[in-house]
């Protein structure tokens, strides 16, 4: 994830996963299979499981459909004000929930700074107040865990979200590859501790403490469903004796009530992948983006098959000797990747098997990211060094570090430029306030 990028990154909603190193990492097969660079490919490995957990969890879905719903509202609101110039950073409202939404997110999203070397203590609940646009009050439960820094020897405490879950989940994975990696307790082995403290008798198998995070984030609230799940655990005496188990008891009688009516965890996951999977394709109707809309469909369908036959997928992607196993290749061979990137922004992409037209511009969702970044106040384009290194033709010039809206003007449009127009924003002008 973004905040955590000294190895590398995952960009959530963006399909774009980074690894900082000056290896060029696009042939895999070398990459996974080098002794020397087994770091480096661990770090891929992690941050390809933040891929897989954008695509397969109700949770990571969510993360799609909260940016495009912001583009789409941002962008409506620049067309429809009468104005060629908009102010920049734009105001989030809430006409359509946008900001209840925004504030929702970050409670699920949870704190994502912390401490090196800590011992958790305990936790309290506590609640939000957010306002929705008609007026209602919303009360989102939040966690505050409370733990002691080993180093500073003071007490600290922590909003616990879903980033703790995902994070942990990344490492534990590439701790079964790589023994030698270490990452700081905070964010990425806190949800360990808690589950060994509030309930001991669930056992240190790294697997099922991965199957009880990841059926948390099969939720809207994975904090919620995580401490909830514990608790019924500790009720109820359950011990698990395999990875199902622990799916099979989360999900349990497990209901779900909102505006959409009541769901169980398979129906609110069908509906949240074909929402998202439909919000792309409304964002990218014009004809020239058809290749991609095709590729983000068969990811979708792949996804939903994946997660609904075999939900216990994720606990299996590493074999019993710390190598990748034959789970892990039938998944990578169904889903393929993310566009990916080393630190000099050399880029490569694996197509999903079974996709028929393979499209030539996976760093298309990037340019989602750096739209928004227009529209609050940066006035360059960060994906400058991957034009700049890309074979097809020359894109790059000064509008790309200072105004890149303008290279809709030009007559050959980059992928920002593209988007720019087919959005309708083709004579709308950013003015910092």
């Amino acid at each position: 994830m973004k905040e955590f990028e000294t190895l590398g990154y995952y960009a959530p909603g963006f399909l774009h996963l980074k690894v900082n190193t000056d290896y060029d990492i696009r042939d895999l097969n070398e990459l996974s299979t080098n002794p020397k660079k087994k770091s480096v490919f661990s770090t891929f490995l992690h941050e390809y499981i933040h891929f897989l957990q954008d695509l397969t969890t109700t949770n990571g879905l969510q993360n799609g459909n909260f940016f495009i719903n912001l583009l789409k509202e941002i962008n409506w609101e620049i067309r429809n004000d009468g104005k060629s110039e908009f102010n920049v950073p734009v105001e989030i409202g809430n006409k359509n929930n946008i900001e209840a939404n925004f504030k929702l997110r970050e409670i699920y999203k949870g704190e994502t700074k912390g401490s090196e070397l800590v011992k958790y203590d305990r936790y309290v609940i506590e609640y939000g107040k957010i306002q929705n646009n008609s007026g209602k009050l919303i009360e989102p439960i939040k966690y505050k865990v409370y733990y002691f820094d080993l180093k500073t020897k003071e007490e600290k405490k922590l909003y616990f979200g879903d980033v703790c879950l995902k994070e942990y989940i990344a490492h534990s994975i590439q701790k079964q590859f790589l023994e030698s990696i270490e990452h700081h307790d905070i964010p990425y082995q806190i949800a360990e501790q808690i589950l060994f403290k509030e309930y001991p008798d669930f056992g240190t198998n790294p697997k099922y403490l991965i199957a009880l995070c990841d059926s948390s984030l099969m939720s809207y609230h994975p904090s919620q469903m995580f401490f909830n799940t514990i608790n019924r655990m500790k009720k109820n005496k359950f011990v698990p004796t395999n990875c199902e188990d622990v799916y099979e008891f989360a999900y349990k009688d497990l209901k779900f009530t909102g505006e959409i009516g009541q769901m169980n965890v398979e129906q609110l996951f069908k509906h949240s992948i074909d929402s998202t999977n439909q919000q792309y394709s409304d964002t990218l109707k014009s004809p020239i983006f058809t290749p991609i809309n095709e590729w983000l469909n068969h990811l979708f369908e792949q996804a939903k098959t994946l997660r609904v036959q075999s939900p216990s997928f994720i606990c299996s992607l590493i074999n019993d000797n710390g190598g990748l196993s034959d789970s892990f290749y039938e998944i990578f061979e169904k889903l393929g990747t993310p566009f990916f990137t080393n630190k000099k922004e050399l880029g490569g992409f694996v197509p999903p098997r079974g996709l028929k037209n393979i499209h030539q511009q996976p760093y298309q969702l990037l340019v989602f990211k750096e739209i928004l970044s227009t529209f609050f106040g940066t006035t360059s384009c960060s994906m400058y060094d991957f034009c700049l290194n890309s074979p097809e033709r020359k894109m790059t010039n000064e509008n790309c570090k200072k105004a890149p809206w303008k290279k809709v003007k030009e007559r050959d449009l980059c992928p920002y430029a593209q988007m720019w127009k087919t959005w309708g924003l083709i004579d709308e002008i950013p003015v910092r306030k």
